[in-house]
């Protein structure tokens, strides 16, 4: 992954934070037939982005928004660096299930690029992407590359205990135009300095099956500020890396 000029490079690792795209095949646990997800209370978050691609300094900021009324949820993502203004827009919205979000459509406009729609259509109980006709079963779980996190999160809140050290979590996560499994393993609990003081922290990575040319993911979530992510890093093979901080948290 991301093999190619610094800029491309560059733009292919911001698109990874905006989505903080984190992969397997089954399903998020469920406990007794019940939803093992809670969703936080809507919220802004505005993140301080830092990268070095071969040696070069680069910035920008991120922000989350998310907004739900237990019954529907609507979440955007904005990324924006100084060499291009805003580098990708992605928005995903939807409903609430057992599985906890159960999204309805993912959009994502990239810089220069129009705006690609994935559709999950409950009706026919496909996936449809955008561009070849290709579809997804929906068998109950199902991610896009936004709702993804915020699953994450509305299941730690539900089940803290769930998530020791060792234990894995995977997720049909589908994207622009395909989809794939994706796994994230937790790590452990740490402290953290962050822009917003020391907070204790779980440490989750997303696991690359290939590590020798995809992208490490790296999510610190914080219990104490609803489980948010309050760090992101993102570490390519060569050395290089985005690192993605919290740095205000904007309650309604």
């Amino acid at each position: 992954m991301l093999t190619f000029s610094p800029a491309r490079r560059l733009f292919g690792a911001f698109t990874f934070i905006a989505t903080l795209a984190l992969y397997g095949a089954c399903r998020p646990a469920i406990a007794n037939g019940k939803t093992t997800a809670h969703p936080p209370p809507p919220v802004q978050l505005i993140y301080k982005a830092s990268a070095d691609v071969r040696g070069m300094q680069l910035d920008g900021q991120s922000r989350i928004e998310w907004q739900h009324d237990n019954r529907r949820y609507h979440l955007t993502l904005e990324t924006r660096t100084a060499l291009t203004g805003v580098l990708l827009r992605e928005k995903s919205e939807g409903g609430f299930d057992r599985h906890g979000l159960a999204p309805e459509l993912y959009s994502a406009k990239r810089f220069m690029k129009p705006t690609v729609i994935t559709r999950f259509d409950r009706s026919t109980g496909k996936i449809d992407f955008a561009g070849d006709g290709s579809t997804h079963a929906i068998e109950g779980g199902e991610q896009d590359r936004v709702s993804v996190l915020w699953q994450l999160v509305s299941m730690m809140r539900a089940q803290p205990g769930a998530f020791a050290p060792g234990s894995s979590w995977t997720f049909f996560v589908a994207g622009q135009r395909d989809g794939d499994p994706w796994t994230f393993e937790v790590k452990a609990a740490q402290k953290l300095r962050s822009p917003l003081g020391e907070l204790d922290t779980l440490h989750v990575a997303y696991l690359p099956e290939d590590p020798s040319n995809k992208t490490q993911v790296d999510v610190w979530f914080a219990p104490s500020q609803e489980w948010f992510p309050v760090r992101i890093r993102f570490s390519e093979p060569n050395g290089d890396f985005i690192e993605q901080s919290l740095e205000r948290i904007i309650r309604p």
